[in-house]
């Protein structure tokens, strides 16, 4: 796609924040280096769940018990290195929660794990809580705005917890060598339709959190992601 021809009239819809992760993880053939950000049209937020039956019944309540417990809570993830696992060190490591993580293939994973209390808590998208209600139970969403989703969940911001924020925003990119004025024109576009009412339904009917940034203000959101998520990197093993 970084190779098409620069006319502005093929363009890429990526998750950027599978993107920028694979990258800092390790080089990758391509990278947002390869593009011109022309707009975010959504974002994907990370929720942190328990079994609907647990004990732990708040964000505060799991981090004291992390930090207090005998034995290191157990946490399901989507694979080492992955949007959600990065979004669950986001806010375990500034608080220094001792846990140990158990990868799981997919949110569907995960929520399967936190259903038969296979984990103390776990880290998915959190529409994929939607539904579930009886088997899981979100305590907070990992973002600073609330989810349409699940509107009356907190967010970590919200509960004055320290956190890192960790998502896959949904971006629209040009090739990079795609003219500046073709770009701005496209990002225009792409903001007057990300703020249309009927496009702004069709995301909240599906429990989809809405965004409309332009191309320069995308560019430097995937910047400061760079910079706070290697932060994150660091402390792999």
């Amino acid at each position: 796609m970084a190779d098409q021809p620069p006319t502005g009239y093929t363009l890429y819809l990526a998750s950027a924040g599978s993107m920028v992760l694979k990258n800092l993880i390790k080089p990758q053939v391509v990278s947002t280096d390869d593009f011109k950000m022309v707009g975010t049209i959504g974002e994907l937020t990370a929720g942190i769940f328990v079994p609907a039956g647990s004990p732990i019944q708040s964000l505060s309540d799991l981090i004291e018990r992390g930090k207090s417990s005998d034995s290191a809570l157990r946490w399901g993830h989507t694979g080492r290195g992955n949007v959600w696992h990065m979004a669950g060190l986001g806010v375990l490591n500034p608080n220094n929660v001792i846990t140990k993580d158990i990868p799981f293939k997919g949110g569907s994973g995960v929520r399967a794990a936190l259903a038969s209390s296979e984990v103390d808590f776990g880290v998915m998208g959190a529409h994929l809580g939607r539904g579930f209600e009886d088997e899981v139970r979100l305590l907070a969403v990992l973002a600073n705005e609330r989810h349409p989703a699940a509107p009356d969940a907190p967010t970590a911001k919200d509960l004055g917890i320290d956190f890192i924020p960790v998502s896959s925003q949904m971006i629209v990119m040009a090739p990079a060598r795609t003219p500046d004025d073709v770009v701005a024109q496209l990002s225009d576009a792409v903001v007057a339709i990300t703020q249309d009412a009927s496009y702004l339904e069709t995301l909240n009917t599906a429990g989809l959190p809405t965004a409309s940034v332009s191309g320069p203000d995308t560019a430097a959101n995937i910047e400061a992601s760079k910079a706070n998520w290697g932060k994150l990197l660091d402390g792999l093993e």
